[in-house]
């Protein structure tokens, strides 16, 4: 079997005032407007996504994102000031060496802070 870590923002598209002819579905685990897992799973008429290109992120327990810090995408003033395609590119191929290196970096210090705690309480 293979996979694939895919990253998606996720929208509840659920709206009280054009469809409240149609009630919220059972499987809502936190009412409308919080999407997640469940949506896709359950296969929601009300949900959408886009993909999150250039993004670096942090998930929890379940695969979510739970905060603005805890995710980071290339975009706005990282981006060049004009319309230069190539500069773009070497932005872009910065940014995805930095967050590889940073991934690294953090699996690294955790792995050092791990040790310490473990030989602590041994």
């Amino acid at each position: 079997m293979s996979y694939i870590h895919v990253l998606l923002e996720a929208y509840c598209g659920y709206d009280y005032r054009k469809d409240k002819k149609e009630s919220v579905p059972k499987f809502c685990k936190q009412g409308t407007n919080n999407p997640g897992y469940h949506c896709f799973d359950n296969e929601c008429p009300f949900r959408s996504y886009t993909v999150c290109p250039n993004e670096l992120a942090y998930v929890n327990e379940v695969g979510e994102v739970k905060d603005r810090e805890s995710f980071i995408g290339f975009g706005g003033e990282m981006d060049s000031d004009g319309f230069d395609i190539i500069e773009h590119n070497e932005l872009i191929s910065l940014w995805e060496r930095i967050c590889k290196k940073k991934i690294k970096e953090a699996y690294d210090e955790y792995m050092i802070l791990k040790g310490e705690i473990t030989q602590n309480n041994s």
